[in-house]
């Protein structure tokens, strides 16, 4: 699935509501973004996890079984001081919830709860992530546009032109050049390294890691 039209329309209507709405820095916004692609994503990917643990009869853990302890008590439902995990999929609290709501959801326990996986990741991808955007129209208005980006529909291809297209709003973007090598690129260069389990391969400007994911996979 290319990069439509709509999807670019999509990206700049969501530039257009966060300048509009007080949000004018690019680069605030291009990180703001990141995050929102990255909490959708992650229902997905745990999901296909799932799926192949079953088909491959191996032990897997869902990140969103269990509990969580509420961070603060204006997020909790009838005095309960933990909700399940579950509550933390993006077709649960981007779907169910609006306005300040929303806000205080997102920013006090979406992020403490990403945090926390972040924090157990071999490097911490979350340290010092925080919600910016916290006008409640604004936000509400972004997160259903990035829903309606359908990213789980998208190829790896069409995710890296996204969100390239994205960073084409920093102002600087048109001095960097490219942010990414295409994919199709990275499979044939990785083909003809035929890279092997136990050789170290460095990748000093991974800067979306395309060349160290796809030498993984190879």
């Amino acid at each position: 699935m290319p990069l439509t039209p709509d999807m670019r329309r999509s990206i700049d209507q969501i530039r257009d509501y966060l300048f509009g709405g007080g949000y004018p820095d690019p680069v605030s916004n291009a990180e703001q973004l990141s995050f929102l692609f990255f909490f959708y994503l992650v229902e997905g990917i745990d999901t296909e996890n799932k799926l192949k643990s079953k088909v491959l009869k191996t032990p897997y853990e869902s990140l969103f079984a269990g509990d969580w302890t509420i961070r603060n008590p204006l997020n909790a439902e009838a005095g309960q001081m933990t909700i399940p995990r579950d509550r933390f999929r993006w077709s649960v609290w981007a779907k169910g919830l609006s306005g300040e709501a929303l806000v205080r959801f997102l920013r006090d326990e979406v992020f403490a709860f990403f945090a926390e996986m972040g924090e157990a990741a071999a490097h911490n991808f979350m340290d010092g992530a925080r919600l910016a955007i916290i006008d409640p129209t604004v936000l509400t208005q972004v997160v259903n546009l990035v829903d309606g980006l359908r990213l789980d529909a998208s190829d790896s291809d069409t995710k890296g032109d996204l969100f390239e297209h994205v960073l084409r709003q920093i102002r600087q973007a048109g001095e960097l050049g490219q942010f990414r090598t295409p994919r199709h690129v990275i499979r044939t260069i990785v083909e003809i390294i035929d890279p092997k389990v136990g050789e170290t391969i460095y990748d000093p400007a991974a800067g979306t890691a395309g060349f160290l994911v796809a030498a993984y996979n190879h």
